[in-house]
């Protein structure tokens, strides 16, 4: 019987990872969040813009809403998980996401709510513009709005957050 002999590979990473020199994950870490931290300001423009745009097509002033076609509302709520994933202290990022939700149960359906829409857009301005919630007061108004798309399109369809 011939005895099986074993290879242990080291990969180049693992090679880098332990060899001296290097830095540690957490100061990578700190480093990492010292970039992405130079763009916070920018990013939160950028959700403004979106979030203003969203607004002047589909909110409640919008003057042609109903001719809009949903699906770019959704495409717009995409762009704003995108951007608010970098500031999830807000609970933007889960917002737009229920609005997704939402929107995508309503076309399934046929059904075009523009007050449960409306509601939707002033829970995502109220997370943008409220920095000083606490996540609990973030979770309250995330289950309201799962509550209100499934009261409106039925129990059990609402995603959880």
């Amino acid at each position: 019987m011939t005895k099986a002999r074993l290879f242990r590979v080291r990969s180049r990473l693992s090679k880098l990872a332990f060899s001296p020199g290097g830095i540690t994950v957490g100061e990578a870490l700190k480093r990492g969040d010292a970039v992405l931290e130079t763009f916070h300001d920018a990013n939160l423009d950028l959700t403004d813009q979106v979030l203003a745009h969203v607004e002047a097509r589909f909110g409640s002033d919008a003057p042609d809403r109903q001719a809009e076609p949903l699906l770019d509302l959704y495409l717009l709520c995409l762009e704003l998980i995108d951007l608010a994933l970098a500031t999830p202290e807000l609970g933007l990022n889960k917002a737009a996401f229920l609005l997704c939700d939402f929107i995508d149960l309503s076309l399934d359906r046929g059904i075009v709510d523009w007050e449960t829409i409306d509601l939707h857009l002033e829970a995502m301005r109220l997370l943008r513009h409220s920095a000083d919630q606490s996540e609990a007061q973030q979770d309250l108004l995330l289950t309201g709005l799962q509550r209100v798309t499934a009261k409106r399109l039925g129990p059990g369809d609402a995603t959880t957050h």
